[in-house]
């Protein structure tokens, strides 16, 4: 179906014809050239333009194809370009097809872009068709892959699967990293101590300029510093993700991740500072670092997750090998030669980082919740904590506060003892030298030993009861003897040794003595038992008496003291009147528990 000067390629289809021969022209010009200009000659495709020879007139020229066998039988015809490095514009019989673009700068590139011409059905001749192309590039980065003519809607569903996977999912995919980028920094700078977020959002950041290359025809740059920001951005993209790999892992290797990060820095500046040639070798070579740097990530994760199986980490190495296996589908045919590059039948390694990054992104949303669940967790219990050392500290300084009041108390009783016995006591000590008779004198010195007693006093030693009550006895006994009344004192066989807190043992010898006053006193009475006994958990003294006291009496001041000092006690004084006459008093206390 080709005419004289042009080869046929294998067909792909019945209608379909695979341009690889045709005629080239030199001529940077966009001026349509004359076919009969001697300065064409035969090419093969893909045609890769190399040497400075041929980019000596620009780099730009014309190829030109002649078709036979081409005739409208009702369907559209079509010119297929795989992708064009780096714009074109087609005329089929002298007339133009499309132009794609800006040839100026920053110029339109198509060097991941497919392109599909429709040939108007008035322009097709049976006999004889020409097809013009005019390619314009950089050095070292044009040539022109085979073309197809055939059917437009065999063409169709190809271009259309191209232009999805390779333009449309690119900018889908440079979208998608911006939300992860945007993800990973804000986290990030929530929380700068997790520094996993950082690197995490760096590598979406790098990896969308590639998507955005891979997305948009029209550079935002000139194409030489387009260019240059797109091949170092890959490298930024690698170096970052090495880090992001060593963070999620837990682990620290700093010698590496900075040789990482100085070969992307090395990269850079050859990429700027260099030629078309450092940028297309020179540039291209700076991302084997990265690849290796991908495999070494598949290996290291692979080793890890032998040691602890988790989820995160089986998700990160089928991450790692989905994208070193993209990557590589895209840079063999490269690497194995120049046409290699032009025949790729499709570009996917725009797809690798963004669904590493989107995989890991679940696990680390699902790490900060958990993270953050802890910290909540934490939050309480250090709230308890906090609540119960502050219940600690209140009863610590209520404590120390009762001990402070405590130890007021006890100086204060201390000072008002001292006062008592250097004043009051000196007082009574002259009486007793000097009183007149012997009664005053022995009330004198009653009043000494109570002073005494009062002074020396500390409730909380533990005293014989017998012992406390031994002087109160005697000296009742000897005021029964003057009264001519008889006195009967007895201890039950537990009052006899029983021991207790001075203080209380004080305060039941003043409601006794109080008792025994009123007895001989005021009921004058002949006869008076005392009886010292322990009931149950309690201790019990009556003091009985056949004087005059009935239960009709109006209690005054000494009955009110002997009921305060009860009170102290947690007991009870009672006043009962006796059958044949006389009074009983009936005190009842509770023993304290012991010390």
């Amino acid at each position: 179906m080709l005419a004289a000067g042009a080869a046929t390629g294998p067909a792909r289809a019945d209608s379909i014809q695979l341009l690889t021969a045709g005629e080239f022209l030199p001529q940077a010009t966009m001026a349509l050239p004359d076919d009969a200009d001697p300065r064409w000659r035969p090419v093969v495709l893909p045609d890769v333009w190399r040497g400075d020879e041929r980019f000596a007139g620009g780099s730009a020229g014309w190829y030109r194809f002649r078709l036979a066998g081409l005739q409208s039988g009702g369907e559209a015809w079509a010119i297929y370009l795989q992708r064009a490095s780096l714009n074109v514009t087609v005329y089929f019989n002298r007339s133009m097809l499309g132009d794609e673009g800006s040839f100026d700068e920053p110029m339109a590139l198509y060097a991941n872009r497919a392109l599909l011409l429709t040939v108007p059905a008035p322009l097709l001749r049976p006999d004889a068709n020409v097809l013009h192309v005019y390619l314009r590039g950089y050095p070292n980065f044009t040539g022109l892959p085979p073309l197809e003519v055939g059917s437009l809607d065999e063409l169709k569903p190809e271009y259309e699967r191209r232009r999805l996977l390779q333009n449309h999912a690119g900018l889908g995919l440079m979208m998608l990293s911006l939300v992860a980028c945007g993800f990973g920094l804000s986290f990030w700078r929530r929380h700068p101590d997790q520094p996993v977020y950082l690197w995490f959002g760096l590598t979406a950041a790098f990896w969308c300029v590639f998507c955005a290359y891979t997305a948009f025809s029209q550079p935002p740059l000139p194409g030489r510093w387009w260019l240059a920001t797109v091949h170092s951005a890959i490298d930024w993209s690698f170096a970052s993700q090495l880090i992001f790999v060593h963070r999620f892992l837990d682990m620290r290797r700093p010698r590496l991740e900075q040789l990482a990060l100085g070969l992307a820095v090395v990269a850079t500046l050859v990429n700027f500072l260099g030629g078309w040639w450092e940028l297309r070798y020179l540039g291209s070579l700076m991302h084997l670092p990265g690849l290796i740097s991908v495999a070494y990530c598949l290996v290291f994760a692979i080793g890890r997750g032998r040691l602890s199986p988790r989820t995160d980490v089986v998700l990160l190495c089928a991450g790692l090998a989905l994208e070193l296996g993209l990557v590589l589908g895209d840079a063999l045919p490269t690497v194995a030669g120049a046409e290699g590059r032009y025949l790729n039948p499709l570009l996917l390694a725009h797809f690798a980082v963004p669904l590493l990054l989107y995989a890991m992104a679940w696990r680390l949303i699902d790490r900060s919740l958990a993270m953050r669940r802890e910290l909540e967790q934490l939050n309480r219990r250090l709230e308890g904590r906090v609540a119960q050392v502050r219940a600690e500290v209140e009863q610590v300084y209520l404590h120390r506060y009762t001990l402070e009041r405590e130890q007021a108390r006890l100086e204060e009783r201390e000072r008002l003892h001292r006062d008592l016995h250097d004043d009051l006591g000196a007082k009574l000590l002259t009486l007793v030298h000097s009183a007149g008779n012997e009664q005053n004198v022995t009330l004198a010195r009653s009043a000494l030993a109570d002073l005494r007693e009062v002074v020396s006093l500390n409730p909380e030693d533990a005293i014989s009861l017998r012992g406390a009550l031994s002087e109160m006895e005697t000296d009742a006994r000897h005021r029964a003897e003057a009264m001519h009344c008889r006195l009967e004192w007895r201890y039950s066989e537990e009052a006899e040794d029983l021991e207790l807190p001075s203080g209380f043992a004080f305060h039941v010898a003043r409601i006794l003595r109080e008792a025994l006053g009123n007895a001989l006193h005021h009921g004058q009475a002949s006869r008076v038992e005392v009886d010292v006994s322990v009931v149950g958990e309690a201790l019990s003294v009556q003091v009985r008496d056949d004087g005059c006291g009935n239960a009709d009496y109006r209690p005054g001041g000494g009955m009110n003291r002997m009921r305060t000092r009860a009170g102290q006690l947690r007991g009870d004084v009672r006043w009962l009147p006796l059958a044949g006459g006389g009074t009983c008093v009936e005190l009842s206390a509770p023993l304290p528990a012991p010390a």
